[in-house]
């Protein structure tokens, strides 16, 4: 494989992590409680949350993207939830396996030069 493949592969690992991300927060988030409200509220409200922070602010099109540092901390900060938001389900593993999966995306993205699209 060539590093154009490579780079290619690392951005589509990216959204599946961001998607990973996602499903985390929703876990977390019926599982919070047992009131049946509060499992609806943060199972979808947690999600969605994530959604329109990284849309706005983080996603290569984003309408009002943040420039570095920002951005990254941003970046931090909603893949820490996700990392957060297994630990608190009990699934402290899958937390561990996306902390360090976002690690190396990250750092091949500094790699490569994929921090501009």
């Amino acid at each position: 494989m060539n590093e154009r493949s490579m780079r290619g592969i690392n951005l589509a690992f990216r959204f599946v992590l961001e998607l990973v991300v996602l499903v985390a927060l929703a876990l977390w988030g019926f599982n919070a409680s047992d009131e049946l409200i509060i499992q609806l509220v943060l199972g979808v409200g947690a999600p969605a949350v994530a959604i329109a922070v990284w849309g706005t602010l983080v996603a290569p099109r984003a309408m009002r993207r943040l420039e570095d540092p920002t951005r990254l901390v941003l970046e931090l900060v909603v893949f820490g939830a996700g990392v957060v938001a297994f630990a608190a389900s009990g699934r402290l593993l899958l937390g561990v396996l996306l902390a360090v999966a976002a690690a190396i995306s990250l750092a091949l993205m500094f790699l490569w030069d994929q921090r501009g699209l």
